[in-house]
């Protein structure tokens, strides 16, 4: 899917839910104290509003499909249907592997963020909360509920489910920063991209080093965490007296919070959280690579470089909370970009509809599924707390 395109929706957006002092979330009252950031979320809207904001984001969804797709790229959805039909079966077989590949790679990195999971449960955490994630507008905080009730039926305490949000959380923001930024310098290094391009892959490179040296700080020791807390309290801050907001208190707390909590997990397994995320990005971008190769795209100016581009601006465009995973608006950017690499609009609108097919339609069903699972699978419940923190 698109890691919305992160397959739990994504978590890290709520990360402001969690409170401050994990370690004081043991027993009931810490689980009354932090409740499921969903619930929160759901008693602020009343059901005339989400009723309206549901019917609004699929409205827009049809007349991105009906109408947008279509007039920005030229794309004709009869072509574009006999285009599909010339698949071949083994054709699909392949994507279909490559697919399911991918996400239970996805899996490596749930279960590195919380030890004792197991990969089956990761599958049907991952599916369940992309089913919810791809239907329902705004579904970021539906994805951490989902993670909080599934995790506690599985035994897993509150601080232990809160820590794979936000280290999960992180590995996610560092993968979505690192594509585009990736493809900007394929890009300007195999000399397709302009001068402005250039620039703003140096600046990006830059940006996500700082954002590695910061979070090697934070981790490093207590004092470094709270400097680095302040620090980002005095610039938020900065920001929020521009929108006469109250500013930002409390960041360095939280900060030296998360390193406890997290730094053993982290120098265990972040290497682990790292190859998976890798991989996991790597088979999604084959997906789509296999989709426009399949499927033609008219003539070869558009090859893996530009297609990973597309892919990263894919990427970008799913977090858009318009829509649901940003449906609509994501596939017809990325038809966009191919044709403006060069790739005949028919096929290229084919593929990216083949590509959106497996990361998001298909994640349907199989969370209805996963749901099932879940709740008929009573040999995986245990008391909530009962595995211990990793």
């Amino acid at each position: 899917m698109a890691p919305t395109d992160d397959p739990v929706g994504d978590p890290f957006v709520d990360a402001h839910l969690v409170p401050p002092h994990l370690d004081e979330l043991a027993g009931a009252e810490g689980r009354e104290a932090l409740r499921v950031p969903a619930e929160l979320e759901l008693r602020g809207k009343s059901p005339a509003r989400r009723v309206v904001e549901t019917v609004a984001s699929f409205s827009v969804v049809v007349v991105l499909f009906a109408f947008a797709l279509p007039k920005v790229t030229g794309a004709e959805y009869g072509v574009v249907w006999d285009t599909l039909g010339t698949l071949m079966a083994w054709q699909v077989l392949v994507v279909t592997v490559v697919w399911l590949a991918t996400m239970w790679s996805y899996t490596g990195v749930m279960v590195a963020s919380l030890p004792g999971l197991r990969h089956t449960q990761a599958l049907v955490l991952n599916f369940s909360g992309s089913a919810l994630a791809n239907v329902v507008p705004f579904g970021g905080a539906v994805g951490v509920g989902v993670t909080y009730a599934m995790g506690r039926s599985w035994g897993f305490g509150i601080p232990s489910i809160t820590r794979s949000i936000v280290v999960s959380g992180f590995w996610n923001v560092f993968a979505k920063l690192a594509i585009p930024l990736s493809a900007l310098a394929l890009l300007a290094f195999s000399g397709k991209a302009s001068g402005e391009l250039v620039l703003a892959a140096v600046v990006g490179v830059a940006v996500l080093v700082v954002m590695v040296v910061v979070f090697a700080l934070v981790l490093r020791s207590d004092a470094l965490a709270r400097s680095v807390g302040v620090l980002g309290e005095r610039i938020a801050s900065m920001a929020t007296r521009l929108v006469r907001k109250p500013p930002v208190t409390g960041l360095g707390d939280r900060l030296v919070a998360f390193r406890h909590d997290s730094v053993d997990l982290l120098r265990r397994n972040w290497l682990a959280l790292t190859f998976w995320m890798f991989v996991y990005t790597i088979g999604q971008f084959a997906i789509l690579l296999l989709c426009v190769r399949y499927l033609g795209t008219g003539n070869d100016s558009a090859g893996w470089i530009e297609v990973y581009a597309a892919f990263a601006f894919n990427r970008l465009l799913t977090t858009i909370p318009l829509t649901p995973s940003g449906v609509g608006i994501a596939e017809t950017g990325t038809v966009a970009l191919l044709t403006a690499f060069g790739a005949a609009t028919n096929p290229a609108t084919a593929a990216v509809l083949l590509y959106s097919t497996f990361t998001y339609l298909l994640e349907i069903p199989l969370g209805a599924l996963g749901w099932g699972v879940w709740a008929t699978r009573k040999s995986w419940r245990r008391p909530v707390g009962e595995r211990p923190i990793g």
